[in-house]
């Protein structure tokens, strides 16, 4: 089954036409592809001989695999119903790529290969990382048990404005040197770890608030006049006006923090691990290995430095009052943001570290 001729891999009417059709039927039937991510499990499984191997002969010969060859797009009417109705072993795919890669036995080179796209071993794929701004994006989308759907840096960086201009606002929030130009990347500095937390911390107040994290903050404007400059106080005005509660923008942010910082220390618990660091931050690696002719910090590549991503880490850790070890929040910053119970039970368990 090695090298799978799909028409879905050729640029002309039956690529749109497949593509469209197998992105209804799977809305139609519930199915979460995770951003392609399903379909590029399904054809590792595939050229890897994983497939065959897994499903009982019965089910594994049932599968209409000749009309992915012949570019039969009624191969996603039997896919799709198969993933959501829970029939046979091929449903193991809808359930995400971490269980998929566990129960069939995925090797490390399914995590390690560029083209599968997947950012860490949790098992979602790349979305707005080290393409948006270097290790800005790759720690933030760090962060997540999930793609962290965040685009608060991403909708600054590319807002369309020039770099000059976006330095000039970076200046006025996190500090200039929090942004470069796209693919000519600079190291970790301690702008950017503000720049990271803001943009986490923007993330959860939006979903908190049910705002669209896709076109929120306000943090530039198109309008001249207004010297291109946005207004960051927005949801605290709007959430004072509709709720009758007056919030500063500071405060409104120092829920989110609390938030998240709750969440960062749910998943230590349930992770049973002190060191998040080790056990939840790290990278996949193809991140660091692409672009073999490129080196990291030159012009023209997104690859990240496996150094520099450490350091990364360590400056949000410090930005975030979490263990600069091992990425646990301190008893300090539990107790600051109101969380004593929380702190209580992480010591209880065994998980604070500091």
């Amino acid at each position: 089954m090695k090298g799978y001729k799909v028409a879905g891999k050729t640029n002309d009417e039956a690529n749109v036409i497949g593509r469209s059709m197998g992105a209804q039927i799977a809305d139609d039937y519930g199915v979460w592809c995770n951003y392609g991510q399903l379909g590029r499990d399904f054809f590792w499984a595939i050229d890897h001989g994983y497939l065959e191997k897994v499903l009982p002969r019965d089910e594994y010969n049932s599968l209409p695999l000749d009309k992915i060859e012949k570019g039969d797009i009624s191969f996603f009417q039997d896919f799709y119903r198969r993933i959501a109705f829970k029939e046979g072993e091929l449903a193991t795919l809808g359930e995400g790529a971490w269980y998929v890669a566990k129960k069939w036995g995925f090797g490390e080179d399914y995590w390690s290969y560029k083209g599968n796209k997947l950012w860490t071993k949790l098992g979602y794929p790349v979305h707005h990382s080290n393409e948006s701004d270097g290790v800005v994006g790759g720690v933030i989308s760090s962060m997540f048990n999930r793609d962290a759907q965040c685009h608060t840096h991403q909708n600054f960086l590319f807002s369309g404005l020039p770099t000059n201009i976006l330095k000039e606002v970076a200046a006025e929030h996190w500090g200039a040197e929090a942004i470069d130009e796209v693919a000519n990347y600079t190291p970790a500095n301690q702008a950017k770890a503000k720049f990271t937390k803001w943009s986490i911390v923007r993330n959860v107040l939006h979903d908190s608030l049910t705002l669209c994290n896709w076109m929120w903050p306000m943090t530039v404007s198109p309008l001249k006049d207004r010297n291109y400059r946005g207004d960051t106080g927005l949801e605290a005005k709007f959430f004072s006006m509709a709720t009758g509660f007056k919030v500063s923008e500071a405060e409104l942010d120092e829920s989110a923090e609390r938030i998240f910082t709750l969440h960062r220390a749910l998943t230590a618990k349930q992770m049973k691990s002190s060191n998040l660091r080790r056990d939840h931050d790290q990278l996949t690696g193809w991140q660091f290995d692409m672009d073999p002719d490129k080196e990291a910090f030159t012009k023209g590549t997104i690859k990240l430095d496996r150094d520099d991503y450490d350091t990364a880490l360590t400056l949000f850790y410090r930005e975030m009052g979490w263990d600069e070890e091992t990425g646990i929040p301190t008893r300090a910053q539990l107790t600051r943001l109101n969380l004593e119970d929380v702190a209580d039970e992480l010591e209880r368990l065994g998980l604070l570290t500091a």
